[in-house]
C-alpha cells in the first residue's frame, strides 16, 4: 500500500523524505500552489524576502543533518534576539 501524506508543509515533506528513504513511494498532496508550509519565503516588497511565519526551530537540527539539507542549500539564521514586540508608548 502506498502511503499518502496530506499537506506539503515542512512536517509532511520530512515524513515523505523518511518514507522514501525507507523504500516506500509516498504521495504528497497539497492544496496550495506551493509547498513548504510555514517554511516558505515570500517577496514582501521588490527585493525584500521574508519567511511566511518566522519562528524558531522550523526544522530540527538532527533532521536537517540526517536529510543533508545544508548540502541542498538550507542556511539557518539564529539571531541573538528572537522576539521584539514594540508597544504604542515606545516601550518594547
Amino acid at each position: 500500500m502506498r502511503p499518502v501524506i496530506i499537506g506539503a508543509g515542512h512536517n509532511g515533506l520530512v515524513a515523505a523524505a523518511y518514507l522514501a528513504r525507507a523504500g516506500r513511494k509516498p504521495l504528497v498532496l497539497e492544496r496550495r500552489s506551493e509547498v513548504g508550509g510555514c517554511a516558505v519565503t515570500h517577496e514582501i516588497h521588490p527585493g525584500f524576502r521574508a519567511p511566511a511565519l518566522a519562528h524558531a526551530g522550523v526544522v530540527r537540527d538532527d533532521i536537517a543533518r540526517d536529510l543533508g539539507l545544508e548540502q541542498q542549500g538550507l542556511h539557518v539564521v539564529r539571531p541573538e534576539t528572537t522576539l521584539f514586540a514594540p508597544s504604542a508608548d515606545g516601550r518594547a
